[in-house]
């Protein structure tokens, strides 16, 4: 489908005399790349949205969006930069919003709430229809085909296979994102079950869980953590960073060393360890790129799972709700690593060995990250366009999204969001997500004078 605005602004309507830009992705972070060229690329330019299976899903720092609850607050979840009350505004703007929004009674204004991910979806999917209307400058596009490869044009640019078929765009955005698995999460008998098993040890495994209870789904759940870790919970009311006056160590086990003993001090003050970690996130970036690449193996290794498990949280109800559920022992949490899924159950992993656990049914709620071996992206590292990171979360990104690929030169290829796990820590959230979008669309704009011609498709 091809949208083109019937006061299309260029004195020529020929789409090959425009800049050509393809978003390989319409999840959340492909959707909120395309608002920020939209509002930020200031000249006229063709816009093509891959993706065969589009929805908002931003991986953890989201939730899922057929989840009745997201673990972000309202007033983390604009996606305007300036102005960070945007979708606060859209919700009080809309009244038929009211009553999917859940606000503690504690906490008392919208911006401490937490509401469902088909809202979040609607705003999204409204101000991308809003930015596109105000650019009447602007064609787009939309391919529910895979892309298959991006390769160089010998003549400048990348060429997009999809299709089928061959396309020349001067920028190609990498969104395909952090998610959960696509196709069918459930196994087994659908409707009531005596008993269930939930796979995962994230905020959506945790949700699924608590919903099947809650419907009658199921009796019985049991929830597979691989590190045995699960989230934990936000405070009644938002925090913000709590900053500390000692500098970060530069190793891991130094900076980890201070995180607790930080954490600690701030328990035993009664403050809580939430703002002691929101300033901890900050100074991340910073940290990572002085690790070695031993010390960030070991990360992925060993402190991930619970540094995970502290930056996404659960809205305070919910975790209460799970410590019910499990003190009543109708949820079982198990540690270990599935190593097989059928209609009847799992085999799983333990240090005691291989057990079968036995389930009516089974839903897989685990995060998957980037299919590296994929035709896409074994394409780009055949033709040297882009690198594996060293964690095999992605590929080398700078910090706004450009891929880094050893050469003097950018290509103008970007990896977005989560792809860039690797390189950029919390590149999975919605506020790092939306910084990065309009830092890229920027780069762009720099990377591509006004004055230069779009690419010639084919």
């Amino acid at each position: 489908m091809t949208l083109v605005p019937s006061h299309f602004a260029p004195q020529s309507k020929e789409t090959g005399a425009l800049a050509r830009i393809a978003v390989v992705g319409r999840g959340f972070t492909g959707m909120m790349t395309a608002i920020a060229l939209l509002k930020t690329f200031d000249r006229p330019f063709h816009l093509v949205l891959h993706d065969p299976y589009p929805r908002i899903d931003g991986g953890e720092g989201l939730a899922h969006a057929a989840s009745p609850l997201l673990n972000s607050r309202v007033r983390d979840l604009s996606i305007d930069p300036v102005l960070r009350d945007d979708f606060r505004a859209w919700l009080e703007a809309d009244g038929r919003w009211n009553e999917g929004v859940q606000t503690d009674a504690a906490a008392g204004a919208v911006d401490h709430a937490f509401v469902p991910g088909e809202i979040f979806s609607a705003y999204v999917y409204q101000r991308f229809a809003e930015a596109l209307r105000g650019r009447t400058d602007v064609i787009m596009q939309i391919s529910a085909d895979s892309v298959t490869a991006v390769e160089r044009h010998p003549q400048g640019g990348l060429n997009v296979f999809s299709g089928g078929e061959r396309a020349r765009f001067d920028a190609v955005f990498l969104a395909t994102g952090y998610g959960l698995r696509d196709g069918r999460e459930d196994a087994g008998a659908q409707g009531a079950a005596a008993e269930a098993i939930v796979i995962g040890g994230g905020v959506h495994a945790v949700d699924r869980a608590l919903r099947l209870l809650a419907s009658g789904g199921a009796a019985h759940v049991t929830l597979i953590s691989a590190s045995g870790f699960l989230p934990q919970p936000h405070t009644a009311a938002a925090v913000g960073t709590v900053v500390s006056d000692r500098p970060l160590p530069n190793t891991l086990r130094g900076a980890f060393r201070s995180l607790r003993e930080a954490a600690n001090r701030a328990a035993a003050d009664g403050s809580g360890w939430q703002g002691i970690m929101n300033d901890f996130r900050q100074r991340a970036g910073d940290l990572w790129r002085g690790l070695t690449p031993e010390e960030r193996r070991r990360f992925k290794r060993h402190v991930k799972p619970i540094y995970d498990s502290h930056r996404n949280r659960l809205p305070p109800a919910q975790y209460a709700r799970l410590r019910e559920a499990i003190a009543s022992g109708a949820i079982t949490v198990r540690k270990g690593k599935v190593e097989r899924i059928a209609t009847n159950g799992v085999l799983l992993s333990t240090t005691g060995g291989l057990q079968v656990l036995a389930a009516e049914q089974t839903i897989d709620c685990r995060i998957r990250s980037a299919d590296l071996d994929s035709p896409l992206f074994r394409a780009l590292f055949s033709s040297g366009l882009a690198q594996r990171d060293e964690l095999d979360l992605g590929v080398f990104v700078d910090r706004s999204g450009r891929v880094v690929n050893g050469k003097d030169r950018f290509e103008g290829l970007f990896a977005m969001g989560p792809l860039g796990l690797g390189s950029l820590p919390d590149i999975d959230l919605v506020p790092q997500i939306v910084t990065q979008a309009y830092a890229a669309a920027s780069a762009l704009a720099e990377h591509q004078p006004a004055s230069a011609h779009g690419v010639q498709a084919g």
